[in-house]
């Protein structure tokens, strides 16, 4: 039995930064009562489930056997995510006043 560091460290980054995502989404869709949030979140689901699977096979193959994911699109996933996560977290520049000089 080997495991693969890089893969339980793609697998748990993954699976962590998609459930702290999927709780932030699902509190904004039930605030602003928006479907588009809610499908994001689902999403995110995937993605949170995705994660935890990969990281069940890698730490337990007798359990996860069929849940292998390839360091490939494990980086896909995570670079999606980590996207999202930026835009999330990016503060917009102030509005501009309506004076001039």
């Amino acid at each position: 039995m080997s495991v693969d560091l890089f893969v339980v460290f793609l697998s748990a980054l993954l699976a962590g930064l998609s459930a702290i995502l999927t709780s932030i989404a699902l509190a904004a869709a039930s605030r602003y009562r928006d479907g588009r949030l809610g499908s994001v979140a689902a999403a995110l689901v995937l993605f949170t489930l995705l994660g935890a699977l990969s990281l069940l096979h890698e730490l337990s193959p007798l359990y996860g056997g069929g849940f292998e994911v390839d360091p490939i699109p494990l980086i896909l996933a995570v670079g999606a995510v980590a996207l999202l996560y930026v835009s999330l977290v990016r503060r917009r520049a102030p509005p501009e006043s309506g004076k001039h000089g």
